[in-house]
């Protein structure tokens, strides 16, 4: 338990420090593999945390690009 919630504050980190969305072609699925961790696990975190799933965080933080 301890590794995914470390994994859920790099996810965080990424998006907003790093700002990773803004890369282009940039998925979940290349997140959770640049974090190292199993993206079914770390998607149940997000969404226990935050309501949303990694896919549509991911998705909402693009369209602000696009405003």
């Amino acid at each position: 338990m301890k590794r995914i919630k470390k994994a859920y504050a790099e996810f965080g980190r990424l998006m907003n420090e790093e700002q990773i969305y803004a890369q282009p072609g940039i998925t979940f699925k290349d997140i959770c593999a640049q974090i190292g961790v199993d993206e079914q696990a770390l998607n149940k975190i997000i969404y226990e945390e935050m309501g949303m799933n990694g896919p549509e965080i991911l998705e909402s933080f693009q369209k602000l690009l696009n405003l």
